[in-house]
């Protein structure tokens, strides 16, 4: 039965939508878009800025090469945190903790570096496949236990994964103010800088074209997994029904297990993007909430691997937008952050009303 509410206006009742074309789908997104620059729009002008000017700023990340390759550089970790997502999403398990799957990708690459530059371990060339590898399984460990708890004792994955979270935030806290801040770094708490070797230059020496092969190659793996493997058709009948999934001879357990190591690693690998490509180093707050943006892009692009990169870069263009719109018009960041929530919430609401249906149903005249 579907949700009813009750009211002083009448009995509110939500049911999900069996199913909607894809001219509904589009529509309904350019309108939550335009209702979404409405809002803020309305917003600017009441803090006295010219909203044309701020618009011109937004949509100007994306046809300037400079900003452009910025806006795809602030896109990496929130692509492939989303396509580890699409994969547990895919699975019926609810991972709200790419946020600390990302923070173990950045403590585990950092833990190479140091591991070199301290102590001589490993050859130079060995580090960058190192730090992909112990990411990617940092990141999945991580992740490892909500799903050990969910396989094995039935627990519900929502708040461990979210409570990870803070775990993860925590230790990298703790480790940069402590055991790994930079000796030369004047009492910051920050690890020492990588190395050119530790970093994303791979292609044509810039992290923005590493990175979008690494989305593009994620994407891949993510699509080729789901549509053309064992694996992948598992993962998918045990999300649609875990009673079928166990009459037809899959092992739900170790699905669940698969599901959410693969989830975290690639999260983890996002991680690795911050440190090696974005920042050059651990620092506290290094992840401005990519993991959490990660569920809007995977939820916005109905978790298809393809379409989720390039919803990534628009909401990498949106983070890079805010901080051109207090460079070029003195915006406050926390004025800029809420541009960017207004335009998250408004694509949120566009979503729900795209896959749920919301009726109201008046009493009638002497109907207590």
């Amino acid at each position: 039965m579907p949700p009813k509410i009750e009211t002083r206006f009448g009995r509110i009742r939500v049911e999900r939508r069996v199913g909607y074309g894809r001219l509904y789908s589009i529509s309904m997104t350019l309108l939550s878009l335009a209702l979404a620059f409405l809002v803020v729009a309305l917003i600017l002008t009441s803090l006295g800025l010219d909203p044309i000017k701020a618009f011109q700023v937004i949509f100007g990340v994306f046809t300037k090469p400079s900003l452009l390759l910025e806006s795809i550089k602030q896109s990496i970790p929130i692509c492939l945190a989303a396509l580890g997502l699409s994969i547990a999403f895919k699975m019926n398990f609810w991972n709200i903790g790419a946020e600390g799957q990302i923070y173990m990708g950045m403590i585990a690459s950092t833990g190479i570096v140091l591991l070199h530059e301290y102590y001589g371990f490993f050859y130079e060339w060995m580090i960058m496949p190192l730090m992909f590898l112990t990411s990617f399984l940092l990141g999945g460990a991580w992740c490892l236990i909500p799903g050990a708890l969910k396989a094995r004792l039935g627990v519900n994955e929502i708040l461990p994964t979210l409570m990870l979270n803070y775990v993860a935030i925590l230790i990298v806290d703790f480790l940069v103010h402590g055991p790994w801040r930079d000796p030369k770094g004047y009492g910051f708490p920050l690890s020492i800088p990588f190395p050119e070797y530790a970093k994303l230059n791979i292609v044509l020496g810039d992290p923005a074209y590493t990175g979008l092969l690494l989305s593009i190659l994620g994407a891949a793996a993510a699509f080729f997994l789901l549509e053309y493997t064992r694996p992948g058709f598992e993962i998918k009948v045990v999300g649609q029904s875990p009673a079928v999934a166990r009459y037809a001879g899959i092992h739900v357990r170790s699905t669940i297990l698969l599901g959410s190591f693969l989830a975290g690693g690639l999260a983890g690998i996002g991680g690795l993007s911050i440190v090696s490509g974005i920042i050059g180093r651990l620092r506290p707050g290094a992840s401005p909430g990519y993991g959490y943006t990660a569920i809007i892009v995977a939820a916005l692009a109905g978790l298809n691997p393809w379409v989720i990169v390039a919803v990534s870069i628009f909401f990498g263009g949106l983070i890079t937008a805010g901080g051109a719109l207090q460079m070029s018009m003195g915006i406050p960041k926390a004025a800029a952050q809420m541009i960017q929530a207004v335009i998250f919430l408004m694509i949120l609401v566009g979503e729900f009303i795209k896959r749920y249906k919301v009726t109201i149903e008046r009493p009638r005249v002497g109907e207590e």
